[in-house]
This record gives structure tokens, C-alpha cells and sequence, in this order.
């Protein structure tokens, strides 16, 4: 499978990066309670319906590179371990993606663009989210046995669902499986293709 990464998609990649870092930014201080309303996973998604993989993978990477700047990472998980902190701020976006883009272009061939899009919208919450528990099994130990082990989170996956992820990744994962999904339909009618 051939891409080109031709002027259009080069353009249409550099304003949803804008858009991401602006989502991003957003979302590092927009809070209901403990909650971060993060939707910059949409602009990756998106990227990955209109560019392809690399799109995806170049909106996923910014991604990581503004959640490893964010005042909670570099003040919690940075001192924890920086060279881990780094690779899975870096990657599970980045992963996710890539990942979601290929899944929606084989989707969309095999069955058709309104199931190909709301999967691939869901993927990349579902990844990022899979690897940064991944990531915190395997570099965060200490920090998750610290917070672990009483009432409230009595193991290590009680603390990371209900105490790390639990409400952010269920407000990602809806967020972006509308509004990419609602992006993606708008684009399409607008274009008059059927990706």
C-alpha cells in the first residue's frame, strides 16, 4: 500500500497539529473535579482518516511531546523516571495512531467507511490509554505500589483504573468517538468521496 504525501495532506496535517496543540493545551487545564477534558486525541484520528498513517503517526508523536510537557507528567512521573516517562509519552500516542489509520483504510475496503470511522475513532483512546498502563507496569512500580495496598485502592490495577485513567479515558474515548466520527462524516459529505 502505496501513500503520497502530496501538499494537500501536508497542509492538512500542519493545521490539525495546530488544532492538537490547542486541544492539548486546553485540556491540561480545563478540569470538572479531577477530570482533564482532553480532546486533543481527535486531531490524531482525524489525521488519520484524511493523511494516512503518517499523519497520524506525526499528530500522535506532537501529542506525546505536549503531554510529556504537561505540568502533571513533568511534576508526578519525570522524577519517577525520566527515560520511561519520555518513551511512553512519545510512543502510545504515536502507536495509536498509526494503528487506528491502518485499521480504518483496511475497514473501509472491506466493509465501508461508516464502520471503518467510529472503530478507528475508538482505537486511539483505547491504545493510548492500554499503553500508558502498560508504560506504568513496567517504569512506575514504586509509584503505583505507593499508591496502592489501602481501602480505597487496595492493588496496583485498582489504582490505575480508578485512581489514573478511570474518568479521563471514558470522557477521551467518547469525546473522540463523536467528534471524530461527526468530523469524518462532514468531510465526507463535503468532499462527495467515500474515503
Amino acid at each position: 500500500m502505496k501513500q503520497h504525501f502530496n501538499t494537500k495532506t501536508i497542509v492538512i496535517t500542519g493545521l490539525l497539529l495546530a488544532l492538537e496543540i490547542i486541544f492539548q493545551l486546553i485540556g491540561n487545564y480545563l478540569q470538572i473535579g479531577t477530570v482533564n477534558i482532553n480532546i486533543s486525541l481527535v486531531p490524531v484520528v482525524i489525521a488519520g482518516f484524511v493523511g494516512g498513517p503518517i499523519s497520524a503517526a506525526i499528530l500522535g508523536f506532537f501529542n506525546g511531546i505536549m503531554a510529556l510537557l504537561s505540568p502533571s507528567t513533568i511534576a508526578v512521573f519525570m522524577p519517577l523516571s525520566p527515560v520511561g516517562t519520555v518513551l511512553v509519552c512519545l510512543l502510545k500516542c504515536t502507536l495509536a495512531g498509526v494503528v487506528s489509520s491502518l485499521v480504518y483504510r483496511f475497514l473501509r475496503k472491506l466493509i465501508n467507511v461508516h464502520v471503518a470511522t467510529p472503530i478507528a475513532a475508538a482505537l486511539v483512546p483505547i491504545i493510548n490509554t492500554g499503553l500508558f498502563i502498560l508504560g506504568s507496569f513496567i517504569f512506575f512500580k514504586d509509584f503505583l505500589a505507593a499508591n496502592s495496598g489501602n481501602e480505597l485502592f487496595p492493588n496496583a490495577w485498582a489504582f490505575i483504573i480508578f485512581g489514573l485513567v478511570g474518568w479521563n479515558f471514558l470522557i477521551e474515548l467518547a469525546s473522540t468517538l463523536v467528534l471524530s466520527t461527526a468530523a469524518n462524516e462532514i468531510l465526507l459529505t463535503r468532499e462527495g468521496i467515500h474515503r
